[in-house]
């Protein structure tokens, strides 16, 4: 994707109810996103992580999805609505709770799955996957994150939405070729320069703190942003939620940086991000290698809350996690484990934290970083 100067707008938004058509149009105009789109197929590609209801924040509301659908289809476009949930969740599930599945249905437009759709496998940028082809074949891909914490990258938005166009257990497996922050940073932003022309619309409007990407709390944010550029969204979304842009490691060269900022002013109170593998990006990377056995991320599983389920065991992409025989709550080989926070995502239980080496919590207190 062309790296140019971009504009952000930000509009306010309360809620997902009768205001929120107005807002998804208050918002495409000032990100001067506008046109006769007749005749293009347009792919939406919300976060539809695992199966979750909306109330719940974990994946991007369907409402939004239902007026972003409407917006297109006005000018129009042929809509379709694709993703790929993470590899241990129900595809039927996730369609039926997350709402997404009814609203096209209501709307008369495809859902597709990206595993049953073929891909187009890519050397980019020193990295080889595979891309979901319905992805490639869209003229433009509308991108659709939820604003969420995340114990991997402390910040998923715009940027980190797209891996999930690398279908079922392939993105498990990149998570096992490029387990240091700094590689799998990079290669999310080679994978954004393979996709056909795009817009992102985040939702904005209850977001996710804390042990996010699925197991935090709910939080108003009150908003929605638009940009042509992912990167500069969420370089605009680090200053408005007090992040530190040089923790997420897919803003990196300079990406998204001299953007231009349009719209409302919209303030958010404290929000929580997850002591996860991104605490790591403190540390120089080779003091790190040299020092890993002391200094870490893991999951830590409480078996009191723990159900079971064994969705941590199969999401595992380093195979560091079985389970027990006796029990079935899950066991970790702590030198496997390379800190991805797969089994944390996953979770439907919220039975897993991402816990720290007691060097690594000393460097943080000794630095202040929260």
């Amino acid at each position: 994707m062309a790296r140019v100067k971009a504009t952000v707008a930000v509009v306010r938004c309360a809620d997902y109810g009768d205001g929120l058509g107005a807002a998804v149009e208050r918002a495409f105009a000032l990100a001067a996103w506008e046109g006769d789109f007749s005749g293009k197929r347009v792919l939406l590609k919300p976060n539809l992580l695992t199966d979750r209801k909306p109330e719940q924040a974990v994946t991007t509301h369907p409402e939004v999805v239902r007026h972003v659908i409407r917006w297109f289809r006005r000018r129009g476009a042929e809509v379709s609505v694709g993703d790929s949930p993470a590899s241990t969740a129900n595809l039927k599930n996730v369609w039926r709770l997350s709402g997404v599945g009814a609203v096209c249905a209501e709307e008369q437009v495809p859902l597709i799955s990206f595993e049953q759709a073929g891909v187009r496998p890519f050397e980019q940028d020193g990295f080889s996957f595979s891309v979901a082809q319905p992805v490639l074949d869209a003229d433009i891909v509308v991108n659709l994150p939820k604003v969420k914490s995340h114990s991997l990258t402390m910040l998923t938005a715009a940027v980190k939405n797209i891996y999930g166009v690398l279908p079922g257990y392939s993105k498990t497996m990149n998570h096992r070729l490029h387990p240091k922050l700094a590689a799998f940073g990079r290669l999310i932003a080679a994978i954004w320069n393979v996709i056909p022309p795009s817009v992102t619309l985040a939702d904005g409007i209850i977001g996710m703190e804390g042990q996010g990407p699925a197991n935090g709390r709910p939080v108003p944010l009150g908003f929605l942003a638009v940009s042509e550029d992912p990167f500069a969204l969420d370089r605009m979304l680090c200053g408005m939620l007090r992040i530190d842009a040089r923790r997420v490691p897919y803003l990196v060269d300079g990406l998204g940086e001299g953007y231009t900022r349009v719209g409302d002013e919209v303030s958010v109170g404290a929000f929580e991000t997850p002591s996860g593998a991104h605490i790591l990006n403190i540390l120089p990377q080779g003091l790190v290698d040299v020092f890993g056995r002391l200094v870490w991320v893991r999951p830590a599983f409480s078996e009191a809350v723990c159900v079971g389920c064994g969705k941590c065991a199969a999401a595992c992409p380093a195979h560091a996690i079985t389970l027990s025989t006796q029990t079935h709550k899950p066991v970790l080989k702590r030198n496997a484990c390379i800190s991805c926070s797969c089994c944390h995502e996953v979770c439907p239980a919220d039975a897993i934290r991402m816990t720290q080496s007691r060097i690594l919590r000393w460097v943080k207190a000794f630095k202040g970083v929260e």
